[in-house]
């Protein structure tokens, strides 16, 4: 069977971008941390985690239950007001074609029901962990690659290795 190297090449090439960019974007998710904050110094737009009190938040029921033993709310801070945090949670998701759609609800969490809060940041050394050992495996599997494709080029006298046969030998040491 013999195959056409360009077409191999071609091939392979449209195939390894698109699996790069999906590793380095669920790399990516990995690379955030939660850190302790205080709630109402939490900026509008950021990413929150809460530790709630069951009881002081009676929307709560509203959203989809955990297995969690303390019960957390994780959303986007929308507002702040005199008494609460109003925060965007996802509850499900719907796709449409490639696209998927994060389908929200607001919830108020008054301040007496949070227990701690967290806020979500992007850690810099985890991220260029990824990104360099990415780029790393990626550099790793095209040198391999290149090396299956195009192997060392042989001598006109050298015989193929589909024609060396190894009759006996001799285990020396």
């Amino acid at each position: 069977m013999n195959r056409d190297p360009q077409t191999h090449i071609g091939l392979m090439g449209r195939s390894r971008f698109p699996i790069l960019f999906w590793i380095l974007v669920i790399g990516l998710q990995g690379c955030y941390n939660y850190l302790p904050t205080d709630f109402s110094a939490a900026p509008v737009g950021a990413d929150l985690r809460l530790f709630v009190d069951p009881e002081d938040v009676p929307e709560l029921s509203e959203i989809p239950a955990t297995e969690d033993l303390a019960p957390v709310v994780q959303g986007t801070l929308v507002g702040i007001e005199d008494d609460a945090l109003v925060l965007r949670v996802p509850v499900a998701s719907r796709q449409q074609g490639f696209h998927t759609f994060s389908l929200g609800q607001s919830i108020r969490v008054p301040y007496d029901g949070i227990i701690s809060a967290q806020l979500r940041v992007l850690d810099e050394l985890k991220t260029v962990g990824v990104v360099s050992g990415t780029v790393a495996a990626a550099a790793a599997l095209i040198f391999v690659g290149l090396e299956v494709i195009n192997p060392a080029p042989t001598t006109p006298d050298d015989d193929p290795p589909e024609l060396l046969l190894t009759l006996f030998s001799i285990p020396i040491g």
